[in-house]
């Protein structure tokens, strides 16, 4: 008996496929419907549950890669020295692409590094690749501020390449610890998916819609983040120049007071010696204003790299967001093109079969295109919030190696200036311009060391005025450094804060006080 089912030769074919749709009959509705659910079960199956498939490099901790920076050198002629210094390192690791599971003593230059950095940052698209921290200081090459801060920069960026699960499993790694020092090329030279004028022209564009609203407010952050750091780079760096400017003036200030000679000879030992001490205090001034742009401006410096490349990253991602809804576009499309063929009476073969394998290419890309997206957002999702601790923790590093670098500066230009103090007492023991209207006042007493202490006057040995304000830990220690009279201090400091009535000064005691004389 013959079957009263048409025979459909595209019956296999995906589900989209116009040719494949089920005829209107009964029974063919009864026998056909329980395997285009299979077929529905089969091609949901990925779309269901896409996220454990997603990043399976982060399921499980199986592989590990340690990386420990043991020094660093600098050779060859002053350009190579300060731009490509060779870094020394031990590794150790169970990845099944490295030959041995430790090395000794391996030597890479830092354009080898460069190399490899390019490679990762446009073969894996998924994360954010770590940017190279810069290749020298601003201390100067040849000294040990520059090789310990060189050594501490690239310890961390081996510790974020190593905390990825999706770098260190690229065999690119293990050629390039692997490889003889100065002989490592990648392997495949890979491109940017889009660059040159195309990316330019298209960056002007709006982005598209993203539904992952983390990541779209993510970008904007970023890039005010890299602007910002920017212009604090250019301010450090113009206020640096400045400071080595008033270094230098402060120099032949102090050399011309050197110069001068007068027949008193307590005068004479005063200039002198005040001479040398401003021509101090410019080498002081010189070598904060270092400081300031070896602990600001650098770790600005590689933040803006690292911003950089984490904004391109974001930008690529907005690329291939584009290009999903083109091939999207695409796929509707054919489809279109395949029901118009096949409401047609008379249909060619050869063009039903060319819009099905159309169809299906299309079809295949828009899937590739929406895991990968999928990927590319569940891993920066990832990467978003490790980079954020990294980065607040870099400048919270950096504010504080700032702030301890100020601190004991000018702590050294204090006792700096605090050597000509006797020299001045001994020129005039009415005080000098701070006994100016007081003539009645008894002569000061020779000045100790010791008179430089939070409580007296430094300059005049008078009693100062209390401001309220409430001595620190801090205090006591150098109190107690300068000399044994703690004790006497001590009670002196309880009983000004009893007189003072506590620590609160409102706006009438702020203004007696400024109009006040401390001298």
């Amino acid at each position: 008996m013959a079957s009263t089912v048409p025979y459909d030769p595209y019956d296999q074919d995906v589900d989209n496929n116009p040719f494949s749709e089920p005829s209107i009959q009964g029974n063919d509705s009864i026998q056909r419907s329980p395997r285009l659910t299979e077929d529905q079960q089969e091609n949901n199956q990925p779309s269901t549950s896409p996220k454990p498939n997603l990043l399976p490099e982060r399921k499980s901790d199986k592989y590990h890669l340690i990386v420990k920076v043991i020094g660093l050198e600098r050779v060859g002629s002053l350009t190579n020295r300060r731009e490509s210094p060779t870094i020394i390192f031990d590794v150790s690791t169970n990845l099944p692409t490295f030959r041995k599971q430790h090395h000794k003593n391996l030597k890479k230059a830092y354009d080898e590094f460069q190399l490899l950095f390019e490679y990762l940052n446009s073969s894996i698209p998924e994360t954010f690749v770590p940017a190279l921290p810069p290749s020298s200081t601003s201390f100067g090459i040849n000294n040990d501020e520059d090789m310990q801060k060189m050594i501490l920069n690239f310890r961390k960026w081996m510790d974020r390449i190593c905390s990825d699960p999706l770098i260190i499993r690229n065999e690119e790694l293990a050629f390039f610890m692997e490889s003889d020092f100065n002989t490592y090329s990648p392997t495949h030279q890979t491109k940017s998916p889009v660059s040159g004028l195309r990316r330019k022209t298209l960056k002007q564009l709006p982005p598209p819609y993203d539904e992952v609203l983390e990541l779209a407010e993510f970008r904007p952050l970023v890039k005010s983040i890299y602007l910002t750091s920017q212009d604090i780079q250019a301010k450090l760096l113009k206020m640096s120049k400045t400071r080595k400017q008033l270094s230098q003036e402060e120099n032949a200030f102090g050399q011309g007071f050197c110069g001068l000679c007068v027949e008193d000879e307590r005068y004479n030992r005063l200039y002198q010696r005040f001479g040398r001490v401003i021509t101090a205090v410019g080498d002081i001034d010189s070598i904060m204003a270092t400081f300031d742009m070896a602990t600001l401006y650098d770790s600005l410096k590689w933040v803006v790299r690292d911003t950089y490349v984490i904004k391109e990253a974001l930008t690529n991602r907005h690329f291939l967001m584009k290009q999903l809804l083109q091939v999207q576009q695409n796929t509707k499309l054919k489809q279109d093109n395949a029901r118009k063929l096949r409401a047609k009476r008379d249909i060619s073969p050869l063009k039903v079969d060319e819009a099905i394998r159309q169809l299906k290419v299309a079809t295949k890309t828009e899937q590739q295109l929406t895991y990968k997206l999928q990927r590319v957002t569940e891993n920066m999702l990832i990467e978003k919030r490790r980079w954020t601790s990294f980065l607040v923790d870099s400048l919270l590093s950096a504010v504080r190696e700032y702030t301890l670098k100020k601190i004991e500066y000018e702590r050294k230009k204090l006792s700096l200036l605090e050597r000509v103090r006797s020299d001045v007492r001994n020129v005039d023991t009415q005080g000098g311009l701070s006994r100016l209207g007081r003539e009645l006042l008894t002569p000061s007493p020779v000045v100790t060391p010791s008179q430089s202490a939070i409580q007296g006057d430094a300059w005049t040995a008078d009693p100062r005025a209390s401001h309220g304000a409430v001595n620190t830990e801090i205090d006591s220690q150098l109190l107690r450094s300068i000399d044994g009279s703690l004790g006497v201090i001590q009670q002196q400091s309880q009983s000004q804060d009893q007189d003072s009535n506590g620590a609160f000064l409102d706006p009438r005691q702020a203004a007696t006080i400024l109009g006040t004389s401390t001298f």
